[in-house]
């Protein structure tokens, strides 16, 4: 194995090794907090333990796909011509998707409280469909998702983990 590809490998794992870092210190913190009273299986931990395991699964998968990567080859790599460097500078990622995700995920806090739950949480999961490009061409199943995801996590907190969501007056109970 050259030194090219262990250096290319080794770039690929350097963000999930540090978020597995991350992800251990945030569950070892969450393991040790302690509820006021016995709350049963849902208490304080069992989103941050849940949210850890999730975590701990999709690193799984990125590092199985970091260590599958096919190997880049020595040649390629010294023999690129201007032309491909150009195109391998037009094939970086940007940044502009994350920082709209991260302006719409600011912004669905904003109004969380003051628009309610149903309108915010819908207006958000249509946004988020929208930038990640799921069904850009049918406007009625995004609608439909959209109405969807907010209807199963509204009976997720409101009914089943019985938390008060803010709503619009007057718009449901």
């Amino acid at each position: 194995m050259s030194s090219v590809s262990i250096a290319a490998r080794r770039e690929s794992v350097l963000l999930p090794l540090f978020l597995l870092i991350i992800t251990t210190i945030y569950l070892a913190t969450a393991l040790q907090i302690t509820p006021q009273f016995d709350e049963g299986l849902v208490g304080p931990s069992f989103v941050p333990v849940l949210a850890s395991l999730l975590m701990y699964l999709a690193l799984f998968f990125v590092f199985r796909d970091a260590l599958k990567a096919p190997k880049p080859a020595l040649e390629t790599l010294e023999s690129a011509s201007e032309g491909e460097a150009e195109t391998e500078a037009e094939e970086k990622p940007s940044l502009a998707a994350p920082i709209k995700i991260v302006c719409v995920t600011g912004l669905y806090i904003a109004v969380f409280k003051t628009v309610g739950y149903p309108i915010a949480t819908f207006l958000y999961v249509y946004a988020l469909l929208y930038l990640f490009k799921l069904e850009n061409a049918r406007q009625v199943r995004r609608i439909i998702y959209s109405a969807i995801i907010t209807g199963v996590f509204y009976v997720l907190f409101a009914v089943i983990f019985q938390v008060r969501l803010p709503l619009l007056e007057g718009l449901l109970p």
